[in-house]
């Protein structure tokens, strides 16, 4: 589990299993499973916005020796993604594409749990309120609730491709985005983990992204979401500066039925308790 000095991701643990799951584009999205025997439950993960295998795979390994069926998918964004000729990004588009995983995994119904986090937890949230998909329990880890873009960024933008990423675009970003959001002192990690993804991002479908979703909010979405066939745990970190817990605090008072639990630092919510959270409370 340790990044070599080739500046990569982490290894996939050895009981994961590495596809491509092809959707109606025809592009392809990188996806990571473990399927065992005697399944104790089906959890789909759908992880933020340019995260990397780095951040989740201790609750891989953790959910895996816990024996659950788990179905890891990384949305269009990343480079990890196979592109055609028809391949988009779009808001519309990621959330069709959240619809269609489902689909084609087979998780119709609501027998399984979605574990979402950021934007991942933003396009799960539209497909529930679209009534396109119904998961048992859901747990979603900071939703972005509004997609805010600082100003240098913004300007960023415009001039960003993979030459000016790389030479200058990386190096002003690592600084606003370890300034501005991460504390070194409550949660080390995260300003390695932040570093190593935008290291490694594509940065023309990150600029794509961040155009696709930016002034976007949910608040409207909050109330359409069925409470009753859906159970929503919303996961905050009060000293996570990135995903401030107020926006789950705020979805938890809007989604019927839901639950705000405060678990203090970004780390703790990508670890063992959130991994007891799933365990404990709420597959049981």
């Amino acid at each position: 589990m340790e990044i070599n000095d080739e500046l990569k991701d982490v290894d996939i643990p050895d009981n994961f299993i590495v596809e491509y799951i092809e959707l109606s584009d025809r592009t392809q999205l990188r996806h990571l499973y473990y399927h065992p025997e005697n399944s104790r439950g089906r959890i789909l993960l759908y992880p933020g916005m340019n995260t990397l295998v780095l951040s989740w795979v201790k609750v891989l390994n953790l959910l895996s020796e816990l024996n659950y069926s788990i179905d890891y998918i990384e949305s269009r964004e990343k480079m990890s993604a196979i592109y055609t000729d028809n391949s988009t990004i779009s808001k519309e588009r990621m959330i069709q594409d959240c619809v269609e995983v489902c689909n084609l995994l087979g998780l119709e119904g609501n027998n399984y749990l979605v574990l979402a986090s950021s934007l991942g937890a933003t396009t799960v949230i539209y497909a529930m309120a679209q009534n396109e998909i119904f998961p048992s329990n859901v747990v979603l880890v900071g939703p972005t609730t509004e997609f805010r873009v600082p100003l240098t960024i913004r300007l960023l933008l415009p001039v960003t491709n993979y030459w000016t990423y790389r030479n200058i675009g990386k190096k002003i970003l690592k600084q606003i985005v370890m300034r501005k959001f991460t504390d070194e002192k409550a949660d080390p990690f995260q300003k390695k983990k932040y570093s190593l993804a935008l290291d490694l991002a594509d940065p023309v479908r990150l600029k794509k992204c961040i155009r696709a979703w930016y002034k976007t909010t949910i608040y409207n979405e909050f109330p359409l979401i069925d409470g009753k066939r859906s159970f929503c745990y919303l996961i905050g970190a009060s000293e996570d500066k990135l995903h401030p817990d107020r926006d789950s605090k705020l979805a938890s008072e809007s989604i019927e039925n839901a639950k705000f639990i405060d678990l203090k630092t970004n780390s703790a919510a990508h670890d063992k308790p959130l991994i007891d959270l799933i365990d404990k409370t709420i597959m049981n």
